[in-house]
């Protein structure tokens, strides 16, 4: 008699599961383009080495590279200075140690650095002092190639700074959307479920 009642209880389990796996599988998706998508900032050619930005609003902000997907990237060759251009004043910024990736077909970016700033105009410079984070990932990058890089195929991003663990969350909700969905379907198989 226990087993009838476990079985019943087993046929509708699918119901359950195929529903939250698409609801889980459309918000990991839905919130991981968002996050892909956020509105850039400032764009300046890696090659121009100096440019001038405004931000309209307080936050902390993120510096990406963006290049060509499969190109030898210049990391470990450069830093970043931000000074206020109101007050002269340089702005700290921290190396981001969990390094957020965007790839596009073509294109890809990663962020290297954050930072906190209020509104106001602002000067980004590339410096010859890279993060030892850098210059350890420049080191195994020649390792691995031996490339000359092509500074005119690479830029230097700002976007509004994101949390990473939202990204870990987005691809988190989307891996057990999946599995939620695929096994309320492999269950609703092997039980005869009729969906």
């Amino acid at each position: 008699m226990e087993h009838m009642e476990y079985m019943q209880y087993i046929e509708y389990l699918p119901y359950l599961l195929i529903p939250l796996g698409l609801f889980l599988l459309y918000n990991g998706i839905k919130y991981t383009l968002r996050f892909a998508k956020s509105k850039m900032l400032f764009e300046m050619p890696y090659v121009n080495k100096e440019g001038n930005f405004q931000l309209d609003e307080s936050g902390t902000y993120g510096i990406w590279l963006s290049g060509k997907m499969f190109t030898k990237a210049p990391i470990g060759e450069f830093g970043f200075a931000i000074v206020n251009e109101q007050t002269g004043k340089r702005i700290s910024i921290m190396p981001s140690i969990m390094r957020t990736r965007v790839n596009g077909f073509t294109n890809s970016r990663i962020e290297l650095y954050t930072f906190s700033a209020n509104a106001g105009s602002y000067t980004l410079s590339l410096t010859n002092d890279p993060s030892l984070l850098d210059t350890v990932s420049g080191a195994l990058g020649k390792v691995v190639s031996k490339k000359a890089v092509d500074y005119t195929q690479f830029s230097i991003q700002i976007y509004k700074n994101k949390p990473t663990i939202l990204l870990f969350l987005c691809t988190w909700l989307i891996i057990l959307g999946f599995f939620s969905f695929v096994g309320g379907i492999i269950l609703a198989v092997l039980t005869g479920t009729k969906i």
